[in-house]
């Protein structure tokens, strides 16, 4: 298992919380962020937090567990609201699997370095049946699970998450896919904005369950058929 290094987990917490105070809106995604930051101040030096689903029993059913499979990852973990997005329970299933090819070769990266001890910040758009434009946010982290390195990740939803209480970050201004990197090993901050024009809807089929797109603009005509969307 890899390791952080230097071994000063004060200071990988400090700067995880700094980040996403800044950055992130949303109560559950935030709730994870500190659960794993005080867990990080527990684990041995130079390693990384231990996590167990039932630690976080109230934000159960929006978290996901990520095991690698050489260049692979597979749900170990999926909560209910995660599935229900979807329609559909990922338990078992390879990220492959889920996600459109099109949109798989631009987010898999970013849930690959998280095994290169990256947290990452997700955020964009989803457009399904019955909400015009909900925003989504993703926490993406390297946690300890049965003593291997595994990619833990948080999923809130405008609307079904509740924002923070406290100074929740604004709202993204630009449409599109927005990923926030933070290295564990050295708190390098990385920012990469992938522009709507840039998303490959023409690729994905329009079928019932959820689709990976751009944004309202596009994806008007679908949503008002009752289709389902994610950008």
């Amino acid at each position: 298992m890899q390791h952080l290094s230097p071994p000063d987990a004060s200071r990988f917490a400090d700067a995880l919380l700094a980040l996403c105070r800044q950055r992130l809106r949303y109560q559950p995604t935030f709730a994870i962020a500190e659960l794993w930051a005080a867990s990080l101040l527990k684990a041995p030096p130079g390693g990384l937090p231990g996590f167990d689903p039932l630690d976080a029993a109230p934000m159960l059913p929006h978290i996901y567990i990520l095991e690698r499979e050489g260049d692979a990852l597979r749900y170990r973990v999926s909560g209910e609201s995660v599935n229900e997005l979807f329609g559909s329970s990922h338990t078992g299933k390879l990220l492959s699997e889920v996600v459109p090819p099109g949109i798989y070769s631009l987010v898999a990266p970013y849930f690959r370095e998280v095994f290169a001890l990256k947290a990452c910040i997700f955020k964009g758009h989803v457009i399904h049946s019955g909400h015009s434009a909900a925003e989504f946010e993703r926490l993406l982290l390297p946690v300890r699970r049965n003593e291997t390195l595994q990619l833990l990740g948080v999923l809130s939803l405008s609307t079904t998450s509740r924002l923070r209480t406290d100074d929740a970050a604004p709202a993204p201004v630009e449409n599109g896919f927005h990923f926030t990197q933070i290295g564990l090993s050295d708190g390098t901050v990385t920012e990469t904005h992938i522009p709507l024009r840039d998303l490959p809807v023409e690729d994905l089929p329009f079928k019932e369950h959820v689709r990976l797109l751009g944004h309202r603009e596009i994806t008007q005509g679908v949503s008002q058929k009752g289709s389902e969307t994610v950008c």
